[in-house]
């Protein structure tokens, strides 16, 4: 599919004009998404109660808005202040923050709207064809990535850059690694690591001419690149992991995916404790953090015996920083584990809802994807390079949380919904036992 016949007028347009905006212009990108969500809500008349994965989401949306609801009166009065360094103003000072019984209500924007993303965008992502062309324009939304990355990199492009009286936000800071657009190169690395397994399957496609070929050779090799560039583990993870998952044969594909998450898992785990102190293996007293209150380890132990104090509503969005930094006297904003952060801000029934259908999606959707021996499934590198791209993005959420990033949570959902839709056309498949491409 060219992508000058990908545009057609209708509600498609917007759909597909926010993922090509995504990455650069993520507010345009929003108000696109929301009509989209709008026009399907109105022509679409299906009751979204009707499908099973469907009513645990929004049963899931009711038990947060409750519980986000009983925080306003029981979350504690809690301040810190630390010192810190204003790269804006170039000076140091003071950063005060406090928990608010409000915070968790706010937080609900980081998944109930996405819920419903899910629910609605499977209308733009219901077939192959379809899911192709948003795999295309994930890839070619990365550009101005790349670009205001090797310029950040390379020849000392700084910003941050604004557009549209600040609607538009390009970070570009000054640091060692590469972060581009983004507010860091943890984030640019996770974006990368969503369109990696795209890149590979745009160039391994059959009908590509000699000059095309060339540049989808350019694009997968500057993504490459870039990702190195960031110099994050999760970056470097998500390019290892990519391969044996999206090129193995139908014979091999089980057991290369089982031994590529087995090294993923070493690698991740030998690298964090090597730049933590090059210690063999953690010592982590559970009532001592001052001598590691760094590591990941650390932190997740932290979390999880706070956890079992609370276990069923949480202590609201947005109090971990505070918390960890009244025991540990340093800020970190997040859990570094996306289960682990949602269990902590709203209970674990809210977590175990959510994240046992993202992971039941997920594992239906493998099953149709690389052990079906249909032929549609078996040769199809843009369905593998979709499921890839969701799993490398979820596993990267284990290690570190790039969620709260709009253009990344949108991404997650968006990716969710399309492997929705992969089951879905399989179980037509079953009934009738017929396909036409």
């Amino acid at each position: 599919m060219e992508l000058k016949n990908i545009y057609k007028f209708n509600e498609k347009y917007f759909f597909r004009t926010g993922v090509l905006l995504l990455a650069s212009a993520p507010f345009i990108s929003l108000i696109l998404f929301l009509i989209t969500i709008c026009i399907s809500i109105y022509k679409n008349k299906a009751d979204i109660f009707l499908d099973k994965d469907n009513r645990i989401f929004l049963i899931s949306a009711v038990g947060i808005t409750i519980i986000s609801i009983i925080h306003i009166f029981t979350i504690a009065n809690l301040t810190i202040e630390k010192v810190g360094w204003d790269n804006i103003n170039n000076v140091e000072k003071i950063f005060k923050a406090e928990t608010s019984p409000f915070s968790s209500l706010i937080g609900l924007s980081n998944w109930i709207p996405l819920f419903f993303c899910f629910f609605y965008f499977q209308n733009y992502l219901d077939s192959m064809k379809e899911r192709k062309i948003i795999m295309k324009l994930f890839v070619a939304g990365t550009f101005p990535v790349l670009i205001s990355g090797f310029g950040q990199y390379w020849f000392n492009l700084h910003g941050p850059l604004t557009l549209l009286n600040g609607l538009i936000i390009w970070f570009q800071k000054p640091i060692p690694h590469l972060s581009g657009l983004f507010n860091n190169q943890n984030y640019a690395g996770c974006w990368l690591n969503i369109v990696w397994p795209f890149s590979i399957a745009i160039f391994l496609e059959k009908k590509h001419i000699f000059f095309k070929k060339g540049a989808s050779i350019i694009f997968m090799i500057s993504i490459l690149l870039a990702s190195l560039l960031t110099s994050s583990r999760n970056a470097w993870g998500g390019l290892f992991l990519t391969l044996p998952i999206l090129l193995s044969n139908y014979s091999s594909r089980l057991l290369l995916f089982i031994i590529a998450i087995f090294l993923l898992s070493l690698i991740l785990f030998l690298l964090n404790l090597f730049s933590e102190g090059f210690n063999i293996l953690p010592q982590i007293n559970m009532e001592e953090y001052s001598n590691s209150v760094d590591r990941r380890s650390t932190i997740i132990l932290f979390a999880t015996k706070m956890i079992f104090k609370n276990p069923i509503l949480g202590y609201g969005a947005a109090t971990f920083p505070i918390y960890y930094f009244l025991k540990t006297a340093a800020y970190k904003g997040h859990t570094h584990n996306l289960i682990i952060d949602l269990t902590f801000n709203y209970g674990i029934i809210i977590s175990i809802l959510i994240f046992s259908n993202i992971f039941k999606i997920c594992f239906e959707s493998f099953n149709k994807i690389f052990l079906s021996k249909l032929e549609i499934y078996s040769n199809n590198y843009f369905e593998r390079a979709w499921w890839t791209s969701f799993f490398i993005l979820l596993l990267s959420q284990m290690v570190d949380v790039q969620y709260y990033d709009l253009r990344i949570s949108i991404s997650f959902w968006i990716l969710l919904s399309g492997l929705k839709c992969i089951i879905k056309e399989k179980i037509n498949l079953s009934n009738n036992m017929t396909y036409t491409n």
